[in-house]
């Protein structure tokens, strides 16, 4: 149940039971022929009534401060945890930046060594072409250029997978 509902409750009891109590004062102690009136009204319960009254506001006080502090501990556990959610957000997003630049870095690394090897491979088959005088050297030379290019295009596939599945992808 509620801290709210359960100080309403209370608080409506002792109200009313005040209040019937103050009924009962009145009622007992004041009549048409009484000369003091309203001057001598004494509680109907006894003179104990006002320690009775006392303990209840003890006890109402008492239920005030302990649901008060309950709060503030409350409050103070969900800063915590609200904090050291945001620490952990940070940190992985940190993690997941450097992550990223690796895998970039590895991605452009190979890139870069295979468009050198693809390169140099279309030297060689060029220089190979140049070489070649009859037409069947010729086609010789630019059946091996295809296929150095072929193979380059190969071998820049494969390195383009390699950094794809670095990243992850």
């Amino acid at each position: 149940m509620n801290n709210n509902v359960l100080k309403s409750v209370f608080f409506a009891a002792v109200v009313l039971v005040a209040g019937i109590v103050a009924m009962q004062v009145v009622y007992n102690n004041v009549s048409d022929t009484d000369q003091d009136g309203f001057a001598n009204i004494t509680p109907a319960a006894g003179e104990g009534f006002g320690d009775a009254i006392e303990g209840a506001k003890d006890a109402v006080s008492g239920a005030a401060n302990s649901a008060i502090e309950a709060s503030t501990d409350a409050i103070d556990a969900t800063t915590e945890a609200a904090g050291n959610a945001a620490d952990a957000v940070a940190e992985t997003t940190a993690n997941a930046v450097d992550a990223t630049k690796d895998a970039a870095a590895n991605t452009a690394d190979a890139i870069a060594e295979t468009t050198g090897d693809a390169v140099e491979a279309t030297k060689e088959a060029t220089a190979d072409a140049v070489d070649a005088v009859t037409t069947t050297e010729a086609e010789k030379a630019a059946e091996a250029t295809t296929d150095a290019a072929k193979e380059a295009t190969t071998e820049a596939t494969d390195a383009a997978e390699d950094a794809k599945s670095k990243m992850g992808y």
